[in-house]
């Protein structure tokens, strides 16, 4: 949240909890979105909360949106195949439920996936200079993500749009950080659903298919996504119900297995796979004795 300067953390004096707050233009969708989402629950929400909304003390053409602080989703970087499993479910879940509420996100990419990484640093984090003690001056290292509740959120409704029922979806723009979806055009409407989809799909190929081995399960459901014509993507309900599928398969023993990068050297692979095993050990034996 904080590479952006429109971003900056504070602490609720209430709770002593870090938060986030975003200065924003008043004639925007992104607070009625985005206070929208945060009125409804539902376990596939994973659209982040507004706590509360302020009048900027400067300029009366702004306000300022805050939310709870939040930690790049891939900072630390995903370890293990269930990390990826995870991961893969709550963003299509949370694609499921912006796209049930006709919202299209129309800006899906990494740095506007994040998470709530309280369980993997129990006793906190600096804000700014993320590997380090709340102190700002000592490293922490991070408890590893297997085991832990980390939920993830889709953050930045600035580019949002939102359909009334029975209003055909189309926009116009080569907006969003994904320059890869063809369809993308100044002049030429698309539907924003589909484009959401591609980037969602082209997410899960750059970050876990082309660079890790193990991860041919995710081809079929990328390979929906991804496909150049949008009108031949799954819809994101269709998305969901096929990864539940692909899910069910997988060997739950699997989700143990540590990320190993294409590439890497067999004798390396051996001596990194010994050591994540002996890692899971050590970390398995802490969570048994508290």
């Amino acid at each position: 949240m904080l590479m952006d300067y429109q971003v900056m953390d504070a602490t609720c004096i209430a709770s002593n909890e870090l938060v986030a707050i975003k200065s924003f233009a008043n004639d925007t969708e992104e607070l009625q979105i985005a206070k929208l989402f945060s009125t409804i629950k539902d376990p596939m929400n994973h659209c982040v909360p507004v706590l509360q909304t302020l009048p900027d003390p400067f300029d009366h053409e702004k306000a300022l949106m805050v939310m709870p602080y939040l930690r790049p989703c891939n900072d630390p970087d995903w370890s293990t195949l269930g990390d990826v499993v995870d991961f893969v479910t709550q963003t299509l879940e949370g694609l499921t439920f912006m796209h049930r509420h006709r919202v299209a996100h129309c800006d899906i990419a990494i740095p506007n996936i994040m998470m709530d990484a309280r369980p993997l640093y129990p006793d906190g984090h600096h804000p700014v200079r993320l590997d380090f003690a709340p102190d700002g001056m000592h490293h922490v290292t991070p408890l590893p993500r297997a085991g832990r509740s980390i939920r993830y959120f889709y953050i930045d409704f600035g580019l949002a749009l939102q359909f009334p029922p029975g209003v055909t979806p189309t926009a116009v723009g080569r907006v969003g950080r994904d320059k890869e979806v063809p369809e993308l055009s100044d002049t030429v409407p698309y539907d924003p659903f589909k484009v959401d989809i591609f980037a969602l799909g082209n997410l899960y190929s750059q970050e876990f298919e082309r660079k890790y081995t193990n991860m041919e399960f995710l081809v079929p459901l990328i390979e929906l996504m991804t496909r150049r014509e949008p009108t031949e993507r799954a819809n994101a309900e269709q998305l969901l119900l096929k990864w539940e599928e692909i899910r069910r398969d997988l060997n739950k023993s699997s989700f143990r297995w540590r990320l190993a990068p294409k590439g890497e050297p067999a004798i390396e692979r051996v001596l990194n796979d010994t050591v994540a095993v002996a890692w899971h050990g050590i970390n398995h034996l802490k969570s048994l004795v508290g």
